[in-house]
C-alpha cells in the first residue's frame, strides 16, 4: 500500500546507544514502522531526546542520509540534553533548512538507496550514552 499523495505523514526512527553502539561511524537508524521511500518529500525533522547524549570526548552528532550525513541536521550534540526537542532549523542542515534566508526546504527522496536511509553520524569522539526518537514529516508525490 502506498502513501496518499500530498498528505503529511510521520515516520518514526530510533537510535539507542545500548543497541546501536556509539562508535565514531555512520549508524543507520531503525524505522519503527514504515521506512523512507522513493518519491517521499521530507518536510521536516524532529529529534526527541529520551536519554541525554554523552561522550568521553568532544563528540559531534549529525543527522541525514548516507549521501549527506549532515543534510537534515548538522552537529546537534550540544543540544542533546534529556527531554530536549531539536527541530529543523535548530541547527544548519542544507537539505532541509536554508540558513541564509532562514526558511525550510523540502527534500524529495530519489531512487538512490543511499538517500532512502536515515543515518546518525558520530564524529570526533565516541558516544557513551544516548537514546533518540526521530520523527520525519513526509508527504508523497504520488510515485
Amino acid at each position: 500500500m502506498g502513501y496518499p499523495k500530498n498528505e503529511v505523514q510521520e515516520l518514526f526512527y530510533e537510535y539507542d546507544f545500548a543497541k546501536d553502539g556509539g562508535a565514531v561511524s555512520v549508524i543507520s537508524l531503525r524505522p519503527k514502522i514504515n521506512p523512507i521511500k522513493e518519491g517521499m518529500i521530507i518536510r521536516g525533522v524532529e529529534v526527541r531526546v529520551k536519554t541525554a547524549l554523552a561522550s568521553g570526548g568532544s563528540a559531534t552528532v549529525t543527522l541525514g542520509n548516507t549521501t549527506d550525513a549532515d543534510g537534515y541536521l548538522a552537529d546537534f550534540f550540544s543540544l542533546g540534553s534529556l527531554n530536549a526537542v531539536i527541530n529543523s532549523g535548530s541547527v544548519a542542515g542544507a537539505l532541509l533548512w536554508d540558513d541564509t534566508n532562514d526558511h525550510p526546504i523540502h527534500y524529495r527522496v530519489d531512487a538512490t538507496a543511499a538517500n532512502q536511509d536515515l543515518v546518525l553520524e558520530v564524529g570526533t569522539a565516541a558516544l557513551t550514552a544516548g537514546k533518540l526518537e526521530v520523527m520525519l514529516q513526509v508527504s508523497s508525490d504520488g510515485n
